[in-house]
This record gives C-alpha cells, sequence and structure tokens, in this order.
C-alpha cells in the first residue's frame, strides 16, 4: 500500500531534443537529399577500396573507413553545390522583401465587405488615409471600392488625384490611376473633357511607352464622339 504522506514525485520530463528540422528549418530537406544521395555514391567506393589498400589495414576496417570518408566528402561536396543553386532559386520563385516590398492586402477591410459592412469597411479605409499621409496603395484600394460597390465616384476621382501628387509614384501606378480617372469622367462623372485631359497626360508623360499608340488612338476617338480639341492627337 502506497504511503499517502510520502507521495512519489512525479517525474520530471525528458528534455526536449531538437531535430533536424528544428536546427535547419526549410533547409533540412536538402541535407537529407545530399546525404542519401551521397550514400549511395559512396557505396562505388567499396570495389576500388577492396582492391587497392595501401594502408596495410585489414580489409574489413579500410573498406568501410573508405566508404564512410566518400560519404562525408560527397555530401560536402553535394550541399556546396545544392545551396547556392537553391538561393538562386528561391530569389527569383519567393523574393524576399528586400528585393520585392511587400504590398498591403487589405484583409481587413476585405472582410468587411464580403460580410456586407461597406460603411465599416469604408471607415476604416478612411482612418488608414488620414494616418498615412503618403500611403499610395491605401489610396488606390479605397478609390476602387468608392468608384465600384460605394458608387461615389466623386471620392475615388478625389483619391485618385490625391495619388497623382504623391511623391514615390510609379510608372505603372501612375498610367493605371489616370487611366482609371478616365473612365470615371467618361462614365460616371460624365465629363468626358476632362477625360482627355487624363489621357493628354499620359501620352505627354509617357510618350514612347508601348501602350501610348492606344491612348493616342482613345484620344482620336474621344475627340470625334465627344470632345473638340485643335490639339493634334
Amino acid at each position: 500500500m502506497r504511503n499517502s504522506e510520502h507521495p512519489v514525485p512525479p517525474r520530471a520530463p525528458r528534455p526536449y531534443r531538437p531535430t533536424l528540422s528544428d536546427r535547419h528549418g526549410p533547409d533540412a530537406w536538402l541535407i537529407l537529399k545530399a546525404a542519401g544521395w551521397s550514400a549511395l555514391g559512396a557505396l562505388m567506393f567499396i570495389p576500388v577500396a577492396a582492391n587497392h589498400n595501401p594502408t596495410g589495414l585489414p580489409p574489413v576496417v579500410f573498406v568501410p573507413l573508405c566508404v564512410l570518408l566518400a560519404w562525408v566528402g560527397l555530401t560536402a561536396l553535394s550541399l556546396a553545390l545544392i545551396g547556392p543553386g537553391v538561393a538562386v532559386a528561391r530569389f527569383y520563385l519567393n523574393p524576399s522583401g528586400a528585393s520585392t516590398p511587400y504590398q498591403e492586402q487589405f484583409s481587413a477591410e476585405q472582410a468587411l465587405v464580403m460580410k456586407g459592412q461597406l460603411p465599416l469597411a469604408l471607415a476604416s479605409f478612411e482612418r488608414r488615409i488620414a494616418a498615412d499621409p503618403l500611403g499610395i496603395p491605401v489610396r488606390i484600394r479605397a478609390a476602387e471600392l468608392y468608384a465600384t460597390l460605394a458608387a461615389n465616384p466623386a471620392r475615388a476621382a478625389e483619391l485618385f488625384h490625391e495619388v497623382q501628387r504623391l511623391p514615390g509614384l510609379s510608372s505603372g501606378d501612375d498610367m493605371y490611376v489616370g487611366n482609371r480617372l478616365a473612365d470615371l469622367y467618361l462614365g460616371a462623372l460624365g465629363t468626358p473633357s476632362r477625360a482627355l485631359v487624363e489621357l493628354r497626360r499620359l501620352v505627354d508623360r509617357y510618350p514612347g511607352s508601348r501602350v501610348a499608340p492606344q491612348l493616342r488612338q482613345a484620344i482620336a476617338d474621344l475627340k470625334a464622339r465627344h470632345v473638340s480639341d485643335d490639339r493634334p492627337a
């Protein structure tokens, strides 16, 4: 019968031993792969070691020793060759933040829109805009929401114009914003003359771009249908 006055202390848990994956993360598979292929390559040294033994050691000692040394050497060589190749592939296929800036996905606002809580999503965007005077992505995403689901093209155009005045605007974003403004002026805002101004601005700023011919054609079509303009297309 166990003495209740002297209970047996619980056995201390064994300390956790980090695994290969713990120590090397996603690179652990590289080590295992290199070791596996190197083991197959090391087996090829068995007949060589059996027929060439300059040390005088018994074959039962010399052959396993040669295979072990060959395995270690081949593993090290495999890792030296695989590592740089994988690093290059990761750079191009999964670039780090140092090579490609992180783009905010605005998942919180997207979730509110999916739940049908459009006013809350717009309010969240407005708070982000107020907190980030130089934020370009947040203004573009908010403008798109105002232009589509919120049916507020005037606020959308206002935000797009803010983007055009911000420093650090890329040529791609500038082209996108100008085209979206032209769409709004031609559509919901009903001012084709202002659409012509936006298209002209893009052509003047990027005359040698690959989309410049399409922009010039759009200007010509717009002049023919809506707006009189004395400037040559």
